[in-house]
């Protein structure tokens, strides 16, 4: 092939240097994993007590700033560090992440009492340091784990993600009854990580690479637009994301050395992939607040009562998390054809269990979803890697978390307005007469369609997404 390789090149499976890589990975792993894990502990503790903390400090009406300035940040680095991982050392991304994580917890531990600027600056820092862990790991997996080795590990990530998210939302409150700037102490101790991974994680960057400012920054405000837009409807975001895209493909059209080429998007399997992860996770960020609204609208039990429903799905999940040997197994193809069904059909049975009460709406539904997800990340994120070269694997799985983010910010802003506007609130076909719970079944029927369009689509394209791999001599089968 004569396709000029465009990252750090990645040693052949099997090979001497290969062993020495996926050793040093794997010591690696773990503590990249702890990092990640901290990270995503403080964004669900502080995404549950942001309230409290604008109202300690005086200042209610800006409370929400405490999770959505880090949470735009969050979604603008997440393809930025991917795209960095094909380039430059991870271990010099590792350091400077774990730098930013620990200066935003000792801001937010000093200063956060005393202004909420300090509280939203300390977890801007805190979201741009820990997010470098959950983009690491992903790049090392997808570079240095075998092939037949990556779903397992994808799926412990899940699994951490999913358990992190439950300790979080638990450590949130006992946190808060205490003393919620206690909870920024926690990453310090990353310090002490710092040795270990110096020795172990890969130091190496691509000859004569150099760091494509223009369009990182270009896809950064294309993001920022983007999430902007569907946070506040402005006009100005609307027109200031078309226009950042334009510019963006003009420019990677015209650059020398882009970090992403256009061939990326004239690539028929990586677009496929793109697709289905769009479509699949659209209902992503609603799941959630729907349910709440369920909660505190049909049935008037607080919020608090809620979370101890819902937690028991997101516990689910994360014990899902470590399915990897039954994912292997299955291969990706089945895998994902139960992921996507169960998804859907979850999201149309809470729809259906409304008239049930609210154990079966608000807690037994939503497993069915989440049991979906745990099944849906790995051989997806799998899958979209594999439609591209290893050396180019990186930037993808910063282009997978962009699109995650942007999909689930539309998502949430398409179902919360039909929510709050009284969508098909006449009645619904899952038994439910007119008013607000009429509402909310038909906005989660439509959700599990949408994400049962996303399993049609990846059928019809399966072909598609596989075809590069299905072309090249390697070992196993790709299903």
């Amino acid at each position: 092939m004569d396709e000029k390789v465009n990252g750090i090149p990645v040693p052949e499976e099997g090979t001497p240097e290969y062993e020495k890589m996926n050793k040093m990975a794997k010591r690696a792993i773990p503590l990249i994993l702890i990092i990640f894990t901290l990270g995503i502990l403080e964004q669900q503790a502080f995404g549950m007590i942001f309230v409290n903390i604008g109202k300690q400090l005086g200042v209610p009406g800006q409370a929400s700033l405490i999770t959505s300035i880090p949470g735009i940040v969050l979604g603008v680095i997440s393809v930025i560090y991917g795209s960095l991982g094909d380039f430059v050392s991870l271990k010099k991304m590792t350091m400077l992440g774990i730098l930013m994580f620990v200066a935003g917890s000792v801001i937010g531990l000093v200063l956060g009492p005393i202004n909420i600027w300090a509280v939203v600056i300390a977890r801007v820092l805190q979201s741009a340091g820990g997010q470098v862990a959950g983009s690491v790991f992903l790049v090392l997996v997808s570079k240095y784990v075998s092939k037949a080795s990556r779903v397992l590990y994808y799926q412990i990530f899940v699994a951490v993600f999913r358990f992190s998210a439950a300790l979080g939302v638990g450590l949130a409150g006992l946190v808060e009854t205490i003393d919620w700037r206690w909870l920024f102490a926690a990453p310090i101790v990353t310090l002490l990580f710092i040795p270990a991974l110096n020795r172990s994680l890969p130091d190496l960057r691509a000859k004569g690479a150099r760091v494509d400012v223009i369009g990182f920054t270009l896809i950064g405000a294309f993001a920022a637009a983007v999430t902007m837009y569907f946070t506040d409807n402005t006009i100005f975001w609307a027109v200031a994301s078309v226009v950042t895209l334009i510019i963006f493909v003009i420019y990677i059209n015209k650059a020398k050395d882009p970090f992403i080429t256009p061939a990326f998007f004239k690539n028929p399997a990586f677009i496929a992939v793109m697709v289905v992860i769009f479509v699949g996770y659209f209902f992503s960020y609603t799941i959630n607040a729907g349910v709440n609204a369920i909660g505190l609208n049909v049935y008037h039990i607080s919020s608090a009562e809620i979370s101890q429903l819902l937690i028991w799905s997101i516990l689910l999940a994360a014990i899902l998390g470590f399915a990897g040997p039954i994912l292997k197994k299955l291969g990706r193809t089945v895998s994902i054809t139960i992921a996507l069904s169960m998804m859907g059909l979850g999201l149309i049975a809470v729809a259906f269990f409304i008239p049930m009460g609210k154990v079966w709406a608000l807690a037994v539904a939503p497993c069915i979803y989440y049991f979906g997800t745990s099944f849906f990340y790995s051989p997806i994120v799998d899958s979209a890697t594999l439609t591209v070269p290893a050396e180019e694997s990186g930037r993808v799985l910063g282009i997978n978390d962009l699109v995650q983010a942007i999909t689930g910010s539309i998502g949430v802003a398409v179902f919360s307005g039909m929510m709050s506007s009284g969508f098909m609130s006449g009645g619904s076909v899952a038994g439910i007469s007119a008013g607000s719970a009429s509402t909310y079944a038909n906005v989660f029927i439509v959700g599990g369609i949408v994400v049962l369009a996303a399993l049609v689509i990846y059928l019809v394209f399966h072909k598609v997404i596989y075809s590069r791999v299905n072309n090249e001599k390697k070992n196993g089968s790709v299903n």
